[in-house]
């Protein structure tokens, strides 16, 4: 692949500084950049590294001085960057043409137009794939099955019995969806599991981490809503429902029941207790534990969740604590010697 400066700066609407007619071949960060690549500087911050880049070209906010390489001025570098490395991305292989010899797939199982499914995949019966799907070796499809259209499942993925996958999506070597609800009640002293009977739908363009794993509801669905893109080693509860273009990153735990809106973002290593409600367009910091229901626009961290203004002036004071107690023993101290003053004063008038 390769693009012209003048051909970014058209696809990015930037304006350019230096040789329109330069040649970019790769994309890749400021220090890790070589001739022939194009980078980005996201603020004026990283200035001195662009002076110091190997980079044939960067994208900027504003223009820069004193320097070789040729720029392109764009309001948002980090996006336009973006938008450049989708031209040069190439689509992943194919696992085969067509359906591999090796591949078990039920007489009864309906296959769409061009599909790609590689060795050792299993189609169970009942399933429906969409046209363009790619199943990569290893992939299982349980029975009563829907995968979308262009849907890509890398390998080892599991897709249990009745799950329905939406169109585009990406489920990534390792996943499973539809697992069993983590479900037992104490009967006797014994733990009885408490069938799960439920499903899992996904909507479209849903992105989802290896070894991640969404539970099936115990009754009814585990929903997750067009556009969400979930990250890898993350647990779903059964019964969980999360609606559309939410992030949620690795290693987060979300219990069962909970309820997450639209527009939600959730760091890395959180947790969510169930039968919650958070908003739409919330941010949860990483490493956080949210255990009541957050209001719609909120942005809370730390453990329990609270408003992040207030987690920031939290963790302030902790890391003033050892002052403090010194402090506190240099009071104490003077204290008891005053105590110990008005005493003998006491005494001697006495």
């Amino acid at each position: 692949m390769k693009l012209t400066v003048e051909q970014i700066a058209q696809l990015v609407g930037g304006t350019i500084q230096g040789n329109p007619a330069l040649t970019v071949t790769g994309v890749n960060g400021l220090s890790e950049a070589k001739a022939g690549d194009l980078t980005f500087a996201r603020s004026a911050k990283h200035f001195p590294q662009l002076r110091d880049t190997a980079a044939s070209a960067a994208l900027v906010p504003v223009p820069v001085d004193k320097v070789e390489i040729t720029t392109i001025c764009v309001e948002h570098p980090d996006v336009a960057f973006l938008m450049v490395l989708q031209q040069f991305a190439s689509e992943p292989p194919r696992p085969c043409s067509g359906i591999h010899e090796m591949a078990y797939i039920a007489s009864d199982a309906i296959l769409g137009e061009n599909i790609a499914v590689g060795p050792f995949v299993c189609v169970e019966s009942g399933a429906v794939i969409g046209d363009n799907a790619i199943l990569y070796s290893g992939v299982y499809i349980g029975h009563g099955c829907k995968i979308g259209n262009g849907t890509l499942i890398y390998p080892n993925a599991v897709i249990r019995e009745s799950c329905e996958i939406g169109e585009r999506c990406v489920i990534h070597a390792g996943a499973c969806i539809g697992s069993d609800g983590f479900g037992f009640a104490p009967i006797d002293g014994q733990w009885q599991k408490i069938p799960q009977t439920g499903t899992v739908s996904i909507g479209d363009d849903v992105e989802i981490g290896s070894s991640t794993a969404v539970d099936r509801a115990t009754f009814g669905v585990t929903r997750i809503g067009t556009g969400t893109k979930i990250d890898n080693l993350v647990q779903i509860g059964h019964n969980v429902i999360i609606g559309e273009h939410c992030a949620v990153a690795g290693t987060t735990g979300i219990a069962g029941s909970a309820v997450i809106g639209d527009r939600v973002r959730i760091g890395a290593d959180s947790g969510i207790v169930g039968h919650i409600t958070i908003g739409d367009d919330v941010t949860v910091g990483g490493r956080s534990g949210v255990v009541r229901s957050i209001d719609a626009g909120k942005v809370v961290s730390g453990f329990p969740a609270v408003d992040h203004n207030t987690q920031r002036r939290v963790l302030v004071a902790q890391q003033r604590t050892p002052e403090m107690l010194r402090r506190l023993a240099q009071i104490e101290r003077r204290l008891k010697e005053f105590e110990e003053l008005i005493s003998h004063e006491t005494t001697d008038n006495s």
